[in-house]
C-alpha cells in the first residue's frame, strides 16, 4: 500500500496542491521515497553510519534532518490516540508506517523516546522494534553496538514502569536475540547500568561487584524493570529454539546465573514488603508494592522455565538454577497474591517434572496449612485455582503410578481423599461451583489409567493387591459425579444464563465419558449402583435423581448385554415409564431423560416384548408435549425398527395412535416422518405382500391427507408458504416410508440361485402403490418447481429403491426416475443433487442389461447433453460442470457399451465439454474432467475389460483434443494445488496409448506459451526433453511427477515473466523494471 503510494507521488506534483495536513503526509511519503532509492545506491553499512552517527553526536536540543518536522511527526502519533481524529486514523498509520521504515526511521525512534508524552514515547519504541526487525541485518558491529547503548540510555532516562518502558524492556530483548548483537551479561549489564546511571556493557563489566552486591542496589521500580525485560528474553528466545543457529541458546545460559540472582532478591524484596505489618502506617502502599514485585517475579520465573526445559537439555545442571528460587516462589501462595496459584497450577500443568521430590513436598504441606485448608473451606474463586494446583499435583503422582499402586501410603491417600473431597461441594455446576470441572480431569485420568491396568490383568489369579483398592476410588468418584450432575429444581434452572447451562451441559457430557470408561472396570457394581440410585428416586418421587440415575444407565447402554437383563428387569418392572406418563408433575429434564431411555434401550426391548405396552403409551404421551415431541418420534422410529417383528400384531393400534398423534400441535414435518418411519418398519416385517400392500395403503392414506392439503391450500391463494411445508412433509414422510421399507440386514437374500423375480409390485396388485408414489414425486414437484428442499426430498424418494437387491414397493421402473430428472433443466433448484440421483440409478442398474434399461440410458444421455449445452461454459456453473462429468464417468465405469449406441454428435457434445471443462480455470470441473480421462485412458489398458474397445474408440477420436488441454495446463495453466490431478491422467495416457508421445509433441508445438518463445534457442531443447522425460518415467510415478512439475514451474516463471508488460508503468518502476524484460526458458 504504502509503495504504490510513493509512486503515485512521484508521478504526480498533485501534492504541491492539496491542503497542509495532507501536502506533508505525502511529503513525508516522497521524501521517503526518495531516500531509500539513494540509499538503495549506496552500502548498508555506510547508510546506518551514518544513521547511527547523527544519533550519537547530534545535541539533545537539535532536531535531526527528517522527512518532518519532529514536532509534525510528534502531532501524527498524538492524533493515533485521539478519539476526535478516528476518520484518519487510516491514513496516519500509513504515513507513520513509511517513516518508521524509511532510513532515518532509527533517529526518528530515538528522537520520539525523548518525548515527555508516553504515547509518543511508546511509538518511538515500537519505531526501534520495527527497525530491529526489517533492517538490523544491515548494522556493523559499531552501529549494533551505537544502538545498544540508546536502548539502555533511555531506560535508564525514564525507569517509572509504563506502557512506553515495558515496550523498550521487550526492544531489548529483540535486540539481544538478533543475529547482530554481542550483547551477552545482558541481565548483569543492565543491573550495573541502573547503579550507575550510564550504560555499561559486556567490556567493562569485570571492574563492577558482583550481581549479587549489584542487585540489592537497585531501586523497585529498576527491579520491576528488569524483571520485565528478563521475562521478554525469555519469550523471544524461547521463538528461536527451532534455528538452527546455536549462539542465542548459548548467551541465555550464560546469563541464568544472574537470573537466579535476580529472582532471590526480586522475591525476597517482593515478600519482605508483603510482610510489612499491618500497623505500619504504609502497610498498603508496601503491600501494593510487594505484591506487583512478586507478580513480576514469578512470570519472569516462569519465562525462564519454559525456556530452559527445552533449551538447556544439553547442560541439565543448569536448571538448579532455577530451582533455587521454588521455595521462595512457593512461598508467594500464602501472601494471597493475584495470578500466584494460576502461574503455579501452570508450571505444574506445563513442567510437572521441574519441581523436585522435597518441593512437592513443600507445595503439598502448603496445601494442607490453615491458609489452603481456609481457601477449601471457602468456595470462591481462590478455591478453583487451587483446585488446578491439587489437580496437577495429583496428576505428577499419577503418571508415576504410585498414588494407586502404594495405597498404604499416608500421604498419597491424603491427596486422594482431597480429591474426593473437591467433588463434595452441594453447590451447583455452572453457578457456585467451578471446582468440580477442574477437578473432573483428573479423575477422567485416573478413571482411564485403572481401566488400562485391568486390561493387563485379566485372571483373578493374578490380580495385584492394590487394584481392588484403586477400583474403590473409581467408584467413589462415580457416586460423587452422580451427584453433582442431579439437576437444580425448576426454579433455579430458570435463572440461569447461556453460560451456566452450557457449563453444566459439557459437564454432564464429560461425566458420561468417565462413567463410560469406569464401567469397563465395576461392570456389575456399577449397574447395580445406578440402577438403586434410580430405583430409590423413583420411590421417594425425587425425580432430578430419578433422572440422574437414568442418564448414568444410557451413559453404559452400548456396552450392556443379555446377561445384564435381570438387573434391568428391576427397573424396568415398576411400570417406570407408566409412572412417567402419568404425574403431569414430573420436570420436563426427567421427560427427556425417559425419552432417550427407549432408543438407548431399544435392543433390551426387544429381547422383552411384554414390556413394550408401557412403553409406546409413554412415547405417545410425549409426542403431545412440544419440549419432547422430537426425542419421542427418534425414540419411536428407532423402537419400532428393532423391534418391528414383535410388534406387527399391533400395526392397527399404531395406525389408531397415528391419527390421533396427527392432530397434535406437535404433528410437523419432523416428527410425522419419523413416527410414519416407525410405523413402516413394522409394516416391512410382515409376512407377505398382500400385507404389506393394505400396511402402505393405509400409510399412503396419512400422506395423501398433507398432499391434497398443500395443493388445495396453494390453488386458492390462501398460504403458498404453508402449502410448501406440507408438500415437503408429504415428500420427507414418503422418503422415511422408504428407507424403512428397505429389506433389513438380517434378511438372506440369494443372490447365486436363479428365480424369476416378483412381479407384484411392477404388474401385479401393488402397481397402483408405485404409482401413487410416482404421482406425488411428479405432481408435487410441478405445483412448487422452485422449491430447492422439495426437489431434493424428491430425489430421495426416487432413491429409496436404489439399493434394494429385490422388488419392492420403492423399486420402481428403470423409466420413473429417468421421467423426473429429465423434466429439470439449469433453472431447477439443487440440480447437482439431482445429477447426483442420476449417478446413483446408473449404480443400482450396473448389472442390468434389459432392452428398458438401455432405452432410459440413452435418453439420461441426451439430457446430460442438453444441460451441459444450456450451461455452455463450465464457469457458468462449476456445479453442475462437475455433475455432468461425474455421471458420463459414471457410465465409463459400470457400463461404458451403452456409449456406442449413441449418435456421434451427442457423444462429441459430451467428450468436448470434459475437453473444456479441463482447460476452464475453475478447480472442482477441472479435477473432475481429469479424473474421467484417467478412468478412460486406464479402461482401454485394461486388455480382459470387455469396454476397453469402446474406451479405445473414445480414445481415438478425442485423444488428441484432451492431450491438448492437459499441457495446456502443464504449461502454467494450472495451480499448484491441482497439478497432480492433471499429471495422472497424462501419465495413463501414455502407458495405454501408443500414440501417447504423437499426441503430446503436436500438443506441445500449438500450445500459446510455446509459441511466444518458439523463437529462444534453448526452447526446442527443454520441449525435447520433457518429452523423453515423460515417455521414460511413465512407469516410474514419483518420477513422472517431478518431470511434469520442472517444466510446469519453467512455464510459470516465464508467465512472470512476461507479466510485467500488462502492469501499469508506475507499478513497473515500483518494481524496478525499466521496460519488459525478454521472457526465455
Amino acid at each position: 500500500m504504502a509503495s504504490t503510494t510513493i509512486v503515485r507521488t512521484i508521478d504526480s506534483p498533485a501534492y504541491l496542491r492539496v491542503g497542509p495536513r495532507q501536502g506533508y503526509i505525502q511529503n513525508a511519503l516522497v521524501l521517503c521515497a526518495a531516500s531509500t532509492s539513494s540509499a538503495d545506491s549506496c552500502s548498508n553499512s555506510g547508510q546506518y553510519q551514518d544513521h547511527f552517527a547523527t544519533m550519537a553526536e547530534a545535541p539533545a536540543q537539535q532536531t535531526p534532518s527528517f522527512p518532518l518536522s519532529l514536532e509534525e511527526i510528534e502531532g501524527l502519533v498524538k492524533t493515533l490516540y485521539d478519539p476526535g481524529h478516528a476518520k484518519k486514523v487510516q491514513e496516519t498509520e500509513a504515513t507513520l508506517r513509511v517513516l518508521q521504515r524509511s532510513p532515518q526511521g532509527w533517529e526518528i525512534g530515538d528522537a520520539l523516546m525523548n518525548s515527555t508524552d508516553e504515547n509518543v514515547r511508546f511509538f518511538g519504541a515500537l519505531t526501534f522494534t520495527v527497525k530491529l526487525n526489517a533492517d538490523s541485518a544491515g548494522l556493523s558491529e559499531g552501529d549494533s553496538q551505537q544502538l545498544l547503548s540508546k536502548l539502555i540510555h533511555h531506560l535508564l532516562s525514564h525507569p517509572a514502569s509504563s506502557v512506553a518502558t515495558r515496550k523498550l524492556c521487550s526492544t531489548l530483548a529483540q535486540y539481544f536475540c538478533k543475529p547482530i548483537s554481542t550483547w551477552t551479561q545482558c541481565v548483569r549489564s543492565l543491573a550495573v547500568s541502573f547503579v550507575q546511571q550510564q550504560t555499561i556493557l559486556d567490556a567493562s563489566l569485570d571492574q563492577y561487584s558482583s550481581t549479587w552486591d549489584i542487585l540489592p542496589q537497585i531501586s523497585d521500580e529498576q527491579l520491576i524493570n528488569l524483571l520485565e525485560f528478563s521475562m521478554n528474553l525469555a519469550d523471544e528466545a524461547k521463538k528461536l529454539s527451532n534455528s538452527p543457529d546455536l549462539e542465542t541458546r548459548e548467551r541465555m545460559i550464560v546469563n541464568v546465573d544472574s537470573v537466579e540472582v535476580l529472582l532471590h532478591v526480586a522475591f525476597g524484596r517482593g515478600i519482605k514488603y508483603l510482610s510489612t505489618p499491618i500497623k505500619d502506617s504504609r502497610y498498603d502502599q508496601l503491600s501494593q508494592l510487594g505484591e506487583k514485585i512478586c507478580v513480576a517475579s514469578w512470570k519472569c520465573f516462569l519465562g525462564w522455565i519454559f525456556y530452559a526445559q527445552s533449551e538447556f537439555k544439553d547442560v541439565p545442571e543448569k536448571l538448579q538454577h532455577l530451582r533455587s528460587v521454588t521455595e521462595m516462589a512457593l512461598a508467594c501462595l500464602e501472601y494471597h497474591i493475584d495470578d500466584a496459584m494460576e502461574l503455579v497450577a501452570d508450571l505444574l500443568e506445563n513442567h510437572p517434572k521441574f519441581l523436585e521430590p522435597k518441593q512437592q513436598v513443600l507445595l503439598w504441606s502448603a496445601i494442607t496449612s490453615p491458609w489452603g485448608i481456609e481457601i477449601l473451606k471457602n468456595l470462591d474463586a481462590e478455591t478453583a485455582s487451587l483446585a488446578r494446583i491439587i489437580v496437577a499435583y495429583g496428576q505428577i503422582l499419577l503418571e508415576s503410578k504410585q498414588l494407586y499402586q502404594e495405597p498404604d501410603n499416608s500421604h498419597y491417600e491424603q491427596v486422594i481423599s482431597v480429591l474426593h473431597e473437591l467433588l463434595k461441594y452441594p453447590d451447583t455446576v455452572g453457578l457456585e461451583d467451578e471446582v468440580a470441572p477442574v477437578v473432573l480431569d483428573f479423575w477422567n485420568s485416573y478413571v482411564s489409567n485403572i481401566a488400562e491396568e485391568c486390561f493387563q490383568f485379566t485372571e483373578d489369579n493374578t490380580k495385584p493387591a492394590w487394584l481392588q483398592k484403586a477400583k474403590s476410588n473409581v467408584f467413589l468418584a462415580v457416586s460423587e459425579l452422580l451427584q453433582k450432575i442431579i439437576f437444580p429444581p425448576p426454579a433455579v434452572m430458570k435463572g440461569w444464563d447461556a453460560d451456566a447451562k452450557k457449563t453444566f451441559k459439557v459437564f454432564r457430557i464429560d461425566v458420561r465419558d468417565i462413567i463410560q470408561e469406569a464401567y469397563e472396570v465395576l461392570r456389575d457394581a456399577m449397574l447395580d449402583q445406578f440402577i438403586d440410585f434410580s430405583l430409590r428416586a423413583l420411590e421417594s418421587a425425587n425425580w432430578l435423581e430419578l433422572e440422574a440415575g437414568i442418564f448414568c444407565l444410557n451413559s453404559i447402554s452400548e456396552s450392556l448385554a443379555e446377561p445384564s437383563d435381570v438387573q434391568l428387569r428391576q427397573l424396568f418392572e415398576q411400570s417406570l415409564f407408566s409412572i412417567i406418563a402419568g404425574n403431569p408433575n414430573i420436570p420436563a429434564v426427567t421427560r427427556r431423560t425417559a425419552v432417550e431411555m427407549v432408543a438407548a434401550f431399544n435392543s433390551f426391548f426387544l429381547r422383552h416384548p411384554e414390556l413394550l405396552p408401557q412403553v409406546l403409551p409413554f412415547l405417545l404421551s410425549a409426542l403431545a408435549q412440544p419440549s419432547l415431541a422430537h426425542g419421542a418420534a427418534k425414540s419411536f422410529a428407532s423402537l419400532c425398527s428393532e423391534c418391528r417383528k414383535s410388534l406387527t400384531s399391533e400395526l392397527p393400534s399404531f395406525f389408531q395412535m397415528y391419527q390421533e398423534f396427527s392432530s397434535y400441535q406437535t404433528a410437523e414435518e419432523f416428527t410425522k416422518s419419523k413416527v410414519l418411519e416407525g410405523i413402516a418398519a413394522i409394516v416391512q416385517a410382515l409376512n407377505s405382500d398382500e400385507k404389506r400392500q393394505a400396511g402402505l395403503q393405509q400409510l399412503f392414506q396419512f400422506v395423501a391427507h398433507d398432499a391434497m392439503q398443500a395443493i388445495n391450500i396453494t390453488k386458492e391463494g390462501h398460504d403458498a408458504e404453508q402449502g410448501q411445508v406440507l408438500a415437503l412433509t408429504t415428500l420427507k414422510c414418503l422418503a422415511c416410508i422408504g428407507k424403512s421399507l428397505q429389506a433389513s440386514d438380517e434378511e438372506v437374500i440369494d443372490l447365486e440361485t436363479e428365480q424369476t423375480p416378483s412381479e407384484y409390485w411392477t404388474q401385479g396388485p401393488g402397481k397402483e402403490i408405485q404409482n401413487q408414489i410416482v404421482n406425488f414425486v411428479n405432481y408435487l414437484t410441478q405445483v412448487f418447481p422452485g422449491n430447492s428442499d422439495i426437489i431434493e426430498t424428491a430425489c430421495n424418494v426416487l432413491r429409496a429403491g436404489f439399493k434394494e437387491a429385490v422388488p419392492g414397493p420403492f423399486v420402481l421402473p428403470p423409466s420413473a426416475p429417468i421421467d423426473f430428472i429429465a423434466k429439470t433443466n439449469m433453472h431447477t433448484p439443487r440440480l447437482p443433487y439431482v445429477l447426483d440421483t442420476a449417478c446413483c440409478w446408473i449404480s443400482s442398474h450396473k448389472l442390468n442389461k434389459t432392452g428398458e434399461y438401455q432405452v432410459q440410458a440413452q435418453r439420461l444421455l441426451c439430457y446430460i447433453l442438453s444441460i451441459m449445452q444450456a450451461m455452455e461454459n463450465p464457469r457458468n456453473d462449476p456445479e453442475v460442470a462437475v455433475g455432468c462429468i461425474e455421471l458420463i464417468q459414471k457410465f465409463i465405469n459400470t457400463n461404458a457399451q451403452i456409449l456406442t449406441a449413441e449418435r456421434p454428435e451427442i457423444l462429441s457434445g459430451m467428450f468436448d465439454f470434459s475437453v473444456e471443462c479441463i482447460k476452464s480455470p475453475e478447480v472442482l470441473p477441472k479435477r473432475a474432467a481429469a479424473q474421467l480421462w484417467k478412468d478412460i485412458f486406464e479402461l482401454t489398458g485394461k486388455t480382459t475389460n470387455q469396454d476397453r474397445s469402446t474406451g479405445q474408440e473414445i480414445v481415438n477420436h478425442f485423444g488428441q483434443a484432451v492431450t491438448f488441454a492437459l499441457m495446456y495446463n502443464l504449461c502454467g495453466e494450472v495451480d499448484g494445488t491441482s497439478l497432480d490431478h492433471i499429471v495422472v491422467p497424462l501419465r495413463k495416457l501414455i502407458l495405454s496409448d501408443r500414440n501417447a508421445r504423437f499426441y503430446i509433441t503436436n500438443a506441445l508445438a500449438e500450445q500459446p506459451l510455446i509459441l511466444r518463445i518458439k523463437e529462444d534457442a534453448a526452447t526446442e531443447g527443454i520441449v525435447r526433453k520433457f518429452i523423453e522425460g515423460l515417455v521414460r518415467n511413465a512407469r516410474a510415478s514419483t518420477a513422472f511427477k517431478e518431470t511434469c512439475k520442472e517444466f510446469w514451474q519453467r512455464c510459470r516463471q516465464i508467465q512472470m515473466q512476461f507479466a510485467p508488460q500488462m502492469m501499469h508503468p508506475g507499478h513497473r518502476f515500483a518494481q524496478g523494471h525499466s521496460s519488459p524484460p525478454a521472457a526465455t526458458f
